[in-house]
């Protein structure tokens, strides 16, 4: 029972450390995502400004084009820019949307190892609660042992004791039979 009791509590503690390693990486991994959507929010503000600023840009060569009629060529690489800047600022969108869904993942795996952490801890307590047990159960076999060695020993003393006196007994009417006899 001790044998299977620290196999088990071994087991557990490997089990312990592995959940806290896989803890360790999650968290590291929690802030690392943390620290690129902060980085990509920034991109994205910053792609934002400066998509503003060009439409700000095209909008008073518009203006201008009314009055000084600004080549086809300049309006159409200002309209693709443009184009591309919103493209790519969609993209970022999408990636702080993934983001933002595995940073959920993270958190439910979080909640997922608080719950394997709870169990654990309740199994190393009934662990622990059977070990008084099994230590109650061994102080009490091996004070029946004693006592049962104990009576033992007594019921010897009592037979080497009825022994002599059977001896005796049987001495005693050997000399009354020789009187008889006699």
């Amino acid at each position: 029972v001790l044998s299977r009791s620290s196999v088990s509590e071994v087991q557990w503690e490997a089990e312990f450390f592995s959940l806290q390693d896989n803890n360790n990486k999650l968290v590291a991994a929690l802030h690392e995502a943390n620290a690129n959507v902060d980085q990509w929010k920034k991109q994205l503000a910053a792609y934002q400004e400066e998509t503003e600023t060009l439409r700000q840009r095209v909008a008073e060569l518009e203006s201008q084009g009314a009055h000084d009629s600004p080549s086809e060529n300049n309006k159409e690489e200002l309209s693709q820019t443009l184009e591309e800047l919103e493209l790519l600022i969609k993209a970022k969108d999408e990636e702080i949307q993934m983001l933002k869904s595995q940073k959920c993942s993270r958190w439910e795996a979080e909640g997922e190892r608080e719950e394997t952490l709870q169990k654990l801890q309740e199994l190393e307590a009934r662990n622990a609660e059977l070990e008084r047990r099994l230590h109650l159960a061994e102080q009490t076999l091996a004070e029946t042992l004693a006592e049962r060695e104990k009576m033992q020993n007594e019921v010897t003393k009592v037979a080497e004791i009825m022994d002599v006196k059977i001896f005796e007994l049987s001495e005693i009417r050997q000399g009354l039979a020789k009187l008889v006899e006699s």
